[in-house]
């Protein structure tokens, strides 16, 4: 239905001598993919000619482009305490969706942009209208806007169209998806910047697999890291993305599945089929990362072997449908996140109580129940596997479950001192939005201090680092928290996180990520201290 809208509108709009909104898929009859430019330039005439569309930017990219993003909201609204006000005022809830972090992944810069275009042609209360009764949408479609530009039929060759796209990495070679816990790229800082200003319930990632042959068009994950909580881990994966997928195929007649591999996908020769695996459960991923956050997440998968038209149809098919019923459940999502943050401030304030433990470490282990998974029978050719005409269901282990391997028990909160070889770390926690204050005075507390075991580096650079596991052991006692210090609150909405970013042995920590890498060497004593008591004033 919404594809017989936004093609009447645009045809319409043409006719009337209007601004022509198409994308430069629909254009070059998906021939092409857009520059940024050319999507600047189809937000800008969205929100020319809607009344609750309004272009806003996120900031800037390495290369200095515009992060350009539209907010639709009936009534409009132009900044974050507009939108929470509004949210408050009315039970809406916020949406940030997002396109194009890999920028050779350019589904989702389409998809967005023309359902942007949807839902504001239909604010007057039809189509993107029943929307807007019930959230206000940030979309931002291009996020990568450098590395979408060095175009070359040489990026993702094994994509099935268009005949030209951009790189993965960013301009100084980073993946943006592998950077929300060390915050170090200008459009990662800008988009967790957007997620502390609007706050919004519900994050929307757009990508297109790189895996498997299967039969489905859109496959897709939500929050899973086991440090973050549970009962909205729980809702997801057993209420909201299982309602979702039926939604979708009941709205497009295509079915969805959970994302992810047959086992030895990157493997030269046969391939099993026996286990369906995913991607590992660290916040470094942008939709783990804002599950951690209390809040959930939407991963979309496009299908790479799909036409590049179709691939576009689903994943906009698939975020409309999310929309609709994530504005039909706001009422729950908004209590969900809400107690989300208040368990996480209360938790706080227990004062090391021994069962209430946050996991720094995690492994995955299969789901109590086996799948099936729709597949083609495959041959091996030239020593590669390939798919044949012939579909074929397969009975897997789904392994995409992730429980606690190492937890520990939440202190009241952290301290670390205020120098040269910590000011990283520091910039990076005040970035994240986590609650941070320096000590006036100096505070006694009882204190848990750790020193440093082993510390190993991985055997290669991974994003401009070499990643660190560490083992430590603690000691605790009575000590005096010297004034200048930083104490960072365990009792705060993300207070999970804080644990997550300061335990030394968390794999995917900033300690992992070489913030404290002077003092990861055995005997040396973490500089990171855990407060079991609180000190203060702020």
């Amino acid at each position: 239905m919404m594809h017989v809208l936004w093609t009447a509108a645009v045809v319409l709009g043409q006719a009337a001598g209007e601004p022509d909104l198409r994308t430069a898929a629909e254009r070059t009859e998906y021939r092409e993919t857009s520059t940024h430019a050319e999507i600047v330039r189809v937000l800008d005439g969205i929100s020319a000619g809607s009344k609750v569309a309004t272009r806003v930017s996120l900031g800037s990219t390495t290369d200095g482009k515009d992060l350009a993003a539209i907010v639709l909201a009936d009534p409009p609204v132009r900044t974050a305490p507009e939108a929470r006000a509004q949210a408050d005022a009315t039970g809406k809830i916020i949406v940030v969706a997002i396109g194009n972090i890999h920028a050779g992944e350019v589904e989702g810069k389409e998809a967005l942009t023309m359902l942007a275009r949807d839902i504001a042609a239909g604010g007057g209360g039809t189509g993107g209208g029943a929307i807007l009764k019930g959230a206000i949408v940030l979309i931002l479609p291009i996020y990568n806007a450098d590395g979408n530009e060095p175009m070359s039929p040489t990026n993702r060759p094994h994509q099935n169209g268009p005949a030209a796209v951009g790189v993965r990495a960013n301009a100084r070679g980073r993946d943006l998806n592998r950077d929300f816990i060390k915050i170090e790229e200008a459009e990662t800082r800008a988009l967790v910047a957007c997620f502390n200003d609007w706050d919004p319930h519900v994050f929307i990632d757009c990508h297109t697999t790189d895996g498997s042959y299967h039969r489905y068009g859109i496959t897709y994950a939500g929050p899973k890291s086991p440090a973050g909580d549970q009962s909205l881990v729980a809702y997801s994966r057993d209420t909201f993305l299982p309602a979702l997928s039926l939604a979708v195929e009941a709205s497009t007649g295509k079915p969805t599945f959970w994302y992810g591999s047959f086992e030895g996908e990157f493997d030269a020769g046969p391939r099993g089929h026996s286990r369906w695996e995913t991607f590992p459960a660290d916040a470094r991923f942008g939709t783990t990362y804002a599950g951690l956050r209390g809040r959930l997440s939407i991963l979309s998968e496009a299908y790479v072997y799909d036409p590049f038209e179709e691939r576009v149809e689903n994943t906009r098919d698939f975020v409309r449908v999310a929309l609709e019923l994530a504005a039909e459940n706001r009422a729950t999502l908004r209590t969900l996140t809400s107690e989300a943050d208040r368990r996480a401030i209360e938790a706080g304030h227990t004062l090391g109580e021994p069962d209430d433990l946050v996991a720094i470490r995690w492994k995955v282990v299969p789901s109590a129940k086996p799948v099936r998974v729709l597949g083609y029978e495959e041959e091996v050719v030239d020593g590669k596997s390939v798919r044949t005409d012939r579909t074929r269901e397969y009975e897997c282990e789904l392994w995409d479950t992730y429980v606690p391997e190492l937890s520990v028990v939440r202190p009241w909160g952290y301290a670390l001192p205020d120098t040269a070889d910590t000011r990283a770390a520091i910039e990076a926690i005040r970035r994240h939005g986590l609650k941070a204050w320096t000590l006036k005075v100096a505070s006694e507390a009882e204190v848990e201090r750790y020193e440093v075991v082993s510390a190993t580096p991985a055997s290669r650079e991974f994003e401009g680092h070499v990643l660190v596991t560490s083992e430590v052991k603690a000691s605790r006692g009575k000590r005096e928290v010297p004034a200048g210090w930083v104490v960072v609150p365990t009792g705060q909405a993300l207070g999970n996180l804080a644990v997550y970013m300061l335990e030394p042995q968390c794999n995917d920590g900033l300690a992992a990520w070489n913030a404290f890498d002077p003092w990861m060497q055995a005997g040396k004593e973490f500089p990171v201290w855990r407060l079991m008591s609180p000190v203060g004033p702020e």
